[in-house]
């Protein structure tokens, strides 16, 4: 066996054992086997040794500022170009009781997982709104103490339940009911609501161009206008 370059040290029997040599973890390439030629383009710089890859793949070598530049580049390219998560997107409704200082949750699809889902949609209100109120002066004209408590989170129960992806009309019908205070029915039928708002709507477009009438929020500040009230009756 040929022995290796390097001093060598003594062993227990006084017998010169040969030292192995230590390498330079910062030169692991033998003289001008290093380079790479033409460099690496990464888009914020150029890479041009092949220990650059080395302190990259072995551990215990820090890494250098033109490595974390490289790599967060390309995360910045990956966050922009990857294509969003499928989530399925589901309407419910909110409605606010500053009297009882709670916030009503009307789910139509209420399963344990979207019930809490809901309710956690529906936190955001609950913390900021008593900031909300506070700052416009509301508690005082109610002659309420002032409290930033978060409202109270409740969920309505024996609501009419979506079989399809109605949710949309499910919470414009829960709305309706209530404006109309009336009771929302624990059961009805979906197809005939969707059927009674979209002629009820294409009449109420169709009258207010052909017979040349403005709602008061929708017309120009220009000279008398003919006012339109137009009911949606459940």
């Amino acid at each position: 066996m040929d022995q290796m370059d390097g001093p060598t040290i003594k062993g227990h029997d006084n017998v010169d054992v040969p030292q192995l040599a230590t390498h330079d973890k910062e030169k692991v390439y033998l003289k001008g086997k290093d380079k790479i030629v033409p460099p690496f383009r990464f888009g914020v710089e150029d890479v041009a040794t092949k220990m650059w890859f080395h302190k990259l793949a072995y551990p215990g070598q820090c890494l250098t500022n033109s490595h974390l530049d490289i790599i967060f580049y390309y995360l910045r390219k990956k966050g922009k170009y990857a294509k969003e998560p499928k989530t399925e997107s589901h309407w419910i409704l909110g409605r606010l009781n500053i009297e009882e200082r709670r916030v009503y949750m009307y789910n139509s699809l209420s399963t344990a997982m979207k019930d809490s889902a809901a309710i956690k949609a529906c936190q955001p209100f609950a913390v900021l709104l008593p900031h909300f109120f506070a700052l416009f002066d509301e508690f005082k004209k109610e002659n309420k103490p002032v409290c930033l408590d978060p409202f109270e989170v409740v969920k309505v129960d024996g609501l009419p339940q979506q079989t399809s992806n109605d949710c949309g009309y499910f919470v414009a019908s829960f709305a309706e009911y209530f404006i109309d205070m009336k009771l929302i029915p624990p059961i009805f039928d979906v197809e005939k609501h969707r059927d009674r708002l979209a002629v009820l709507f294409y009449k109420y477009a169709r009258m207010k161009e052909v017979e040349f009438i403005d709602s008061e929020d929708e017309a120009p500040p220009k000279g008398p206008k003919k006012n339109l009230s137009y009911n949606i009756k459940v």
